[in-house]
């Protein structure tokens, strides 16, 4: 392992202990614990002795006037609401180890506020893009462990903070291979349709007029629209999101499905339109087809990068004729 690899899983071990100990302050503040949540929070703090001695240390600088006031003016709000919490936690009926792990857990919020605040350890990094030409593939580790796949001419915008992971997906597909981390669900975002998984595999081949989504490991959780409806997706499933609608969800045959980083494309009853989009991330020369030979319905198993093999093919399956010009080649009906 590098030493960025080591300082990177430093941060990141830091990173969640200040995240559980945050946990625990949303459910203090929220009113007293049942008896299972006492149970559970008492042996958090013993699970580990750098958590009594964290929380020890914040509490200590919970006494520090100077900072709370510079964590009040970076964010008034949040600090107001947990001063005012204190005294609720104060007053709750527990052991004496429970009420002082309350009190420190309270002020551990301040001290990952300040790390938020003065850009240190914990800041978010930038959101970046991860973008392929066409004709050209990528690989890429993110910064939580997961891996994507990028097929050419395709777009993602990843943006990663202490809470969440989101990536924004553009035109074209990608390979997700998600780690794990039940505190950030990964969320993939399309417009106003979105993909949510823990740690899981899935593919996500979007074009202008709908968006395939295939499970490969695990489950995910699709949306067509933020006020719309979701569907539990598992391995070996698929679903289509098309006019901000889910459609019925498709068994598939992972052992025998062929998807793009095979460098091949397997279709049954798909548009001619649909075909095409997926050969113009390889082509050298677009291809597009005339208004009445968009929608017809084609099959096969055709080779993405290899533009001139799969276009004699649809000549000679379907009746169809090129025409070339300045533009790119254009599939239209024989006459």
């Amino acid at each position: 392992m590098s030493e960025q690899e080591k300082l990177n899983t430093k941060q990141q071990a830091e990173q969640e202990l200040y995240l559980q100990a945050a946990s625990w302050v949303e459910k203090l503040a929220s009113g007293e614990l049942d008896s299972l949540s006492k149970r559970r929070f008492s042996h958090w703090l013993d699970a580990d002795p750098r958590h009594p001695v964290l929380l020890q240390s914040m509490v200590e600088t919970w006494q520090d006037q100077a900072l709370t006031k510079a964590l009040s003016a970076y964010q008034p709000s949040p600090l107001k609401r947990w001063q005012l919490s204190l005294p609720l936690l104060l007053k709750l009926k527990w052991p004496k180890l429970q009420l002082a792990g309350a009190a420190m857990a309270c002020s551990s919020v301040l001290v990952m506020l300040l790390y938020l605040g003065n850009g240190s350890l914990f800041s978010s990094p930038a959101p970046y893009e991860l973008k392929t030409a066409q004709a050209s593939s990528m690989q890429q580790g993110l910064d939580d462990g997961s891996v994507v796949d990028i097929a050419p001419d395709s777009q993602l915008t990843v943006f990663f903070t202490a809470d969440k992971r989101q990536v924004l997906q553009g035109q074209g597909a990608a390979y997700f291979a998600v780690a794990k981390d039940k505190q950030r669900p990964f969320e993939v975002r399309l417009d106003q349709a979105s993909v949510v998984a823990v740690g899981t595999e899935f593919n996500i081949d979007r074009d202008p007029d709908l968006i395939d989504i295939t499970v490969y490991e695990g489950a995910v959780q699709v949306q067509a629209s933020a006020a719309g409806p979701s569907q539990l997706l598992k391995s070996g499933e698929r679903i289509r999101i098309q006019q901000n609608k889910l459609s019925q969800v498709q068994k598939v045959d992972l052992q025998q499905l062929v998807d793009w980083r095979s460098g091949w494309i397997e279709i049954e009853n798909e548009t001619l339109g649909y075909l095409l989009h997926r050969l113009n991330r390889s082509a050298l020369v677009p291809v597009s087809a005339s208004a009445e030979v968009a929608d017809l319905r084609v099959a096969g198993r055709f080779e993405l990068a290899n533009t001139q093999q799969t276009l004699s093919a649809l000549t000679e399956a379907y009746g169809l004729t090129l025409q070339q010009n300045s533009s790119g080649i254009r599939l239209s009906r024989s006459e």
